[in-house]
């Protein structure tokens, strides 16, 4: 059992952003390739196996359950908010998986850093199999990945409050190079 810190993290004391119709819209419209990527495979994964489906989906789920944890001390807990790269529904399940958890930094972190992992296996699981079906196959995984990735991050990772210690922000902000703002 986690111990609970005290301390509250930095990045909690700046007034969240509030996401205007427009962030919205832009997020469904960044959405788009994403699905069209993650069905597609589903879809192409189950014609080589039903399991090897399972599998990316129950990948998909554990995920969102680690993700659950890393949003427990974050201002858009259950409110509209686009966590890992607005594919995951880790402000929903929080509200309801953890829903009597105060802010702990350290469980935050545990739990942030396993859906990382568990992201990246998630997405890198069907790369062979794709593969193996036909090169082009692959080709357009990534391709409707990453134009996601490219719609998606500077719509919203740069607007989000919780940048600092997300790792989707992170990862914005070393790309732009930019500091948290205070």
């Amino acid at each position: 059992m986690s111990k609970e810190i005290n301390v509250i993290h930095p990045c909690l004391y700046k007034k969240a952003y509030h996401w205007t119709t427009q962030d919205k819209w832009k997020y469904a419209l960044s959405l788009i390739p994403f699905l069209i990527a993650f069905l597609g495979t589903s879809y192409l994964l189950g014609t080589i196996s039903v399991y090897l489906t399972l599998i990316f989906l129950g990948l998909y789920l554990i995920g969102n359950v680690f993700q659950a944890g890393a949003c427990t001390g974050c201002p858009y807990r259950g409110k509209y908010c686009p966590p890992v790269f607005g594919v995951y529904l880790g402000n929903i399940l929080s509200t309801i998986l953890y829903k009597h958890k105060k802010f702990d930094i350290k469980f935050i972190g545990i739990h942030a850093k396993f859906a990382e992992f568990v992201i990246y296996g998630t997405f890198l699981f069907p790369v062979y199999w794709l593969y193996t079906l036909d090169w082009y196959y692959l080709l357009i995984y990534i391709a409707l990945l990453g134009i996601h990735l490219v719609t998606f991050m500077p719509n919203q990772c740069d607007k989000c409050s919780y940048n600092e210690i997300c790792p989707g922000g992170i990862i914005w902000r070393k790309i732009r190079r930019t500091q948290p703002q205070a």
